[in-house]
């Protein structure tokens, strides 16, 4: 797993926090001390941003250790990250890096156990990731996502077709829709074709009509069972998404249910993993 956050948006994020300087620690002039400040914390996690965090430090001139990387499992009270130097400088940073590591290891962890559920309900099911994440975040939303365990939904409109009701009611309903497949499969031949329904019979019609991903919206487990047997009898090679209200808590009944994907938002709202700060004199 590749991803890099460039020094521009750290020292962006720094300067958000820290526009001028470090009013507090200069009064109390922390410039003159040597410290190191530690971040573990209080719940196992998945880790996420400890890339970033550490980046933080080294750009204000501060030693770092980076003991955990994104993906990995952090224990309660395992040291994630390390960091030596200036007092002032550590507290310049302190909050930023916090930040990152509380927001992100949150998602990544909450990513990890929806992965985890839904495996135990059909070994190669896919949790996937929505757009919805916090706007401004899509890069470190995105790393949180994979270092969880899960793959991106859609990366964008320009990337996929995926035809919701809102498309197909403006043109007169799925049955248009239905109709036009074979054109619109033909100007985009590289390019699967998803569409999303929220009945059984909308399902085995676009599956009928050619399309190579049926997404489920708000379908209970049961009927998305009996949808996916339907529409695996049209194209044993079809994938069947199932979308709308798919959480941590019922990720595995989606999968067992026969869900080669799930689409989901759930990861991305929650309370922030809890990180431990330490700063102390050396």
């Amino acid at each position: 797993m590749h991803f890099t956050t460039n020094l521009s948006e750290i020292e962006a994020l720094l300067k958000e926090d820290v526009p001028y300087f470090d009013l507090t620690s200069s009064l109390l002039e922390l410039d003159t001390l040597n410290a190191e400040i530690l971040f573990s914390p209080r719940n196992p996690v998945t880790v996420c941003g400890s890339e970033e965090a550490e980046k933080v430090f080294k750009l204000l001139g501060a030693e770092t250790n980076m003991l955990k990387q994104s993906g990995e499992t952090a224990e309660a009270d395992e040291i994630v990250l390390k960091a030596q130097g200036k007092a002032e400088l550590l507290h310049t940073g302190w909050k930023t890096s916090q930040n990152i590591l509380e927001h992100f290891s949150g998602i990544a962890t909450r990513t990890r156990t929806m992965v985890d559920s839904a495996r135990r309900g059909r070994k190669d099911t896919e949790v996937c990731g929505t757009r919805k994440h916090l706007p401004g975040t899509k890069s470190l939303s995105l790393k949180a996502l994979r270092s969880g365990g899960g793959y991106p939904h859609r990366l964008g409109l320009s990337d996929s077709v995926l035809i919701f009701s809102n498309h197909y009611n403006l043109l007169g309903g799925i049955e248009t829709l239905c109709r036009q497949f074979p054109a619109i499969k033909a100007r985009c031949p590289e390019k699967k074709v998803s569409v999303e329904v929220e009945s059984l019979a909308h399902a085995v019609m676009a599956a009928g009509a050619g399309a190579d991903i049926i997404q489920l919206d708000k379908l209970s487990p049961g009927l998305v069972e009996e949808t996916s047997k339907q529409v695996k009898k049209v194209n044993r090679d079809i994938i069947v998404a199932a979308a709308g209200g798919i959480n941590g808590n019922n990720a595995e009944a989606y999968a067992a249910a026969g869900s080669d994907v799930l689409v989901s938002s759930w990861m991305y709202v929650g309370k922030p993993a809890d990180y431990k700060v330490t700063i102390r004199k050396i």
